[in-house]
């Protein structure tokens, strides 16, 4: 684990010196475009951990309702679940090229049926911590390195704990006047805690996303999400398609749809879907 730590941070530091003047300076402007500045974070983790997130600063609070669905039929008795989580997050400029995010799933509903076995259960929590910096310019688009914690806060463990740290790069760009393309790569280590002993795990993450502008106020998106597991029994989780629409509303509203449906790896999850609502206050 020590190691997987210290490898990020090698990677993470070159990057770093790489940082000229901010590749945002006209963020400001840009926050209204349907194109945005870096991918939504539509897997299913919880709180964004392990979701590469935007990469430039920004003032706003974002609001996600999302289910996911698993159907496990092929198994020797029928196991499927659902769940619907609300997650609420606000991202706060510390200086021009650093921010932070808090965000926390407020209610997580699960339903679980197991053969003849159903149960079900509302939840909250856990919430995450992030720090994020602008390295600079990388031609025509940003660059951002960012540390991010999972806080063991989480009503739906009784015996247990789940916290854990993670580091990751985050790349927006334009490529023309209404097409853009951003991704990155995020590399959470979560622990689960249970009697006292710590069960840790290291799953990089990546994904790349293109967005056509439709128009002033909308925008198609498509790409393709990666999850690995390097440790222990390493292997891959999912690979999954992501394709959504962005809008941008009246008055600093904007709203976001995602679709991810995984079409191999070792997780079952069968599909995935998000609905984003966020705001941006104006400048003065």
């Amino acid at each position: 684990m020590k190691s997987a730590a210290l490898a990020i941070v090698l990677v993470c530091l070159p990057v770093a010196a790489l940082a000229v003047e901010p590749a945002c300076l006209d963020a400001a402007g840009r926050r209204f475009d349907p194109r945005g500045t870096g991918p939504l974070p539509a897997g299913d983790s919880p709180a964004d951990f392990g979701q590469v997130p935007e990469a430039c600063p920004g003032l706003d609070v974002l609001a996600r309702l999302r289910s996911t669905l698993l159907v496990a039929s092929d198994y020797p008795d029928y196991y499927g679940n659902v769940t619907v989580s609300a997650l609420v997050r606000l991202r706060y400029p510390l200086t021009a090229r650093m921010w932070m995010s808090v965000g926390l799933d407020v209610v997580t509903f699960r339903y679980v049926a197991n053969a003849v076995v159903r149960s079900h259960a509302f939840d909250v929590g856990p919430p995450t911590v992030g720090v994020f910096r602008d390295v600079g310019h990388v031609g025509p688009g940003a660059l951002a390195i960012y540390a991010r914690l999972l806080l063991p806060i989480d009503s739906a463990r009784t015996n247990g704990v789940l916290l854990g740290g993670e580091a990751g790069v985050s790349y927006w760009r334009l490529l023309r006047s209404r097409f853009a393309i951003q991704g990155g790569v995020a590399a959470p280590m979560p622990v689960t805690v249970i009697a006292g002993q710590a069960h840790g795990a290291f799953r990089p993450a990546a994904v790349v996303e293109a967005t056509w502008r439709a128009g002033r106020a909308a925008a198609l998106v498509i790409g393709a999400a990666g999850h690995l597991q390097a440790m222990p029994d390493p292997g891959l989780l999912s690979l999954a398609a992501r394709a959504g629409l962005r809008l941008v509303l009246a008055r600093g509203m904007n709203a976001a749809l995602m679709g991810e449906i995984p079409f191999a790896g070792s997780d079952r999850t069968s599909a995935i879907a998000s609905l984003f609502v966020g705001w941006t206050p104006s400048q003065p």
